[in-house]
């Protein structure tokens, strides 16, 4: 059951008493004449509490038409937004609701308080002609053209679109309103996602408390779309009108008082920046390959922790990188003041060089490598075929990793912690770091903590791979990446005696075996090309 369900489950006692008080007072024929005026107090009363908590200013409304059809489009940050343009709107609105919301508590109450029309997805026609009947009707509709919320469901807020920092918009508006013959209203909704992100609700990543942040509404000038009754609307056409609407409500927004802040458009990275030194490649091939492989190291670890992986690759005729992340392959100062978003940026890199050669991408990591793997395998979704992560570096064995932060305030550098069961190959092989900031490590677990909520966003073909007598990452921490990530086929394997180098230690030779025949099957399968 999802965490949304469960606080769902506690709210039913306070919707049992709501449908006996609504019953009541459909019985007695009270419900109808009494709904206007419920509607209205509580229009009032989130508009006090929106000022009150928010500050809650509104601009544009002069743009809203007094009389006629009307369909608002707006961006979607948070659970607040209909809220906040309820409170906002001189029109009262009825929204475009999920059907799934029939059977949540509360919720129902408030969408049928508001006369809103509720949707099935993948097309619902009978849901499209009560939309349009309302709005020729002199209705105003209220429409998130996204879709969804950016962040909440399998969408994550990497996928908006570059030049508007919105998800791409769904075109069930312009047809709304056409067949309604009535204006597009673009609505600006600025700082509901920092008050109450989807951090907050339904991931439950957080506290669902709203915080009181300030939030601006801006209405724009309508958008007339018309068309003659015999035309034929294109696709292009249809996709043009679209993307004008979404643009325009990208205007309204203020991008900057976003739960993640952001400057639009946003820049795009198609091309590698900063190469990081990579000892360990193969000689491009005369035609592009199927798939590449990249190959991560973890946190304090020499690039040879992961080199031998090279062989298999070789022998399968795969391009692949082998790449040093930033604060590695020197001394184990050159950690400090290292950030996660470094040690991405140099993986992002090495992605992007490796496409250069194939058309999609194998990540492999270890360790901290891991995480850079998911990390990756999450924001590049489409370049990304399949990930497999090592150890990785989700949940620490130490119970003092949790104190890290504080612990790095006043000790500067802690010794590197062993990492083999087998001490003969800890003397040949082991070439780490002895030592490392822990600043540098405090960065390791706060990326480890976040990672930890993106899981779900990841879509490729998985392998975990996770000793149980690893000595550094707590194996739950396998278990847990295997539970939710969001890959249709996704496989744990365990091994029994490794220390934490899986690919240097007493198993070594199986680990590798295991990682080629995941990078192999790939390689072989007909859909790795599929988007």
């Amino acid at each position: 059951m999802e965490k949304h369900e469960l606080l769902n489950q506690t709210l039913r006692p306070v919707d049992k008493v709501l449908d006996f008080s609504v019953a009541a007072l459909r019985k007695a024929n009270l419900y109808d004449p009494l709904k206007k005026s419920l509607y209205d107090t509580t229009k009032l009363l989130l508009n006090a509490q929106f000022k009150l908590n928010h500050h809650l200013r509104v601009y544009g409304t002069e743009n809203v038409p007094r009389e006629g059809g009307v369909l608002f489009a707006m961006n979607h940050q948070s659970w607040l937004d209909s809220q906040v343009v309820t409170a906002a709107c001189p029109r009262k609105i009825s929204f475009m609701a999920k059907s799934e919301f029939m059977k949540w508590p509360i919720l129902h109450h408030v969408i049928e308080l508001t006369d809103s029309v509720y949707v099935r997805r993948g097309g619902d026609d009978g849901a499209l002609e009560n939309a349009v009947n309302h709005l020729k009707q002199g209705g105003a509709v209220g429409i998130f053209p996204e879709g969804t919320i950016p962040g909440e469901e399998d969408i994550p807020r990497w996928d908006v679109e570059p030049d508007t920092g919105l998800l791409r918009g769904k075109s069930g508006m312009i047809r709304l309103a056409m067949q309604a013959g009535v204006p597009i209203v673009p609505v600006g909704v600025s700082g509901t996602g920092k008050a109450f992100p989807p951090e907050a609700y339904p991931r439950l990543q957080q506290l669902p408390l709203v915080r009181p942040e300030p939030i601006e509404v801006r209405f724009g000038e309508p958008i007339f779309l018309r068309k003659r009754a015999d035309e034929e609307i294109s696709y292009e056409q249809l996709r043009g009108m679209t993307d004008r609407v979404m643009r325009a409500i990208s205007h309204l927004v203020d991008h900057s008082m976003g739960y993640v802040p952001m400057n639009v458009p946003i820049p795009v990275k198609e091309k590698p920046g900063r190469i990081p030194p990579t000892p360990y490649r193969n000689e491009p091939l005369a035609e592009k390959s199927r798939i590449g492989v990249l190959v991560l190291h973890g946190f304090t670890s020499h690039v040879s922790c992961v080199s031998d992986l090279r062989f298999p690759l070789e022998e399968m005729g795969l391009p692949y990188r082998i790449p040093i992340l930033r604060g590695h392959g020197g001394e184990w100062t050159d950690l400090k003041g290292v950030t996660a978003e470094q040690w991405y940026e140099d993986a992002e890199d090495s992605l992007l060089d490796l496409l250069t050669e194939c058309r999609r991408v194998v990540v492999v990591g270890l360790s901290m490598g891991g995480l850079v793997a998911l990390d990756l395998a999450a924001r590049r979704r489409k370049q990304v075929a399949g990930v497999a992560t090592i150890a990785a570096a989700l949940k620490f064995r130490d119970p003092l990793a949790v104190l890290t932060p504080l612990i790095a305030r006043v000790i500067p550098s802690w010794p590197s912690p062993k990492a083999f069961h087998d001490k003969e190959l800890e003397k040949q092989r082991n070439r780490n770091y002895p030592r490392f900031p822990t600043r540098a490590f405090s960065e390791l677990y706060r990326y480890a903590s976040l990672l930890e909520n993106q899981l779900s966003f990841v879509s490729a073909d998985a392998l975990i791979v996770q000793s149980r007598k690893d000595q550094i990452i707590n194996p739950r921490a396998a278990e847990i990446i295997h539970e939710r990530l969001g890959s249709k086929r996704k496989e744990l394997v365990w091994f029994e005696e490794s220390g934490h180098e899986m690919l240097l230690d007493m198993e070594a030779a199986r680990v590798t075996a295991a990682v080629a025949d995941f990078v192999r099957s790939l390689a072989a399968s007909k859909s790795v090309l599929e988007e």
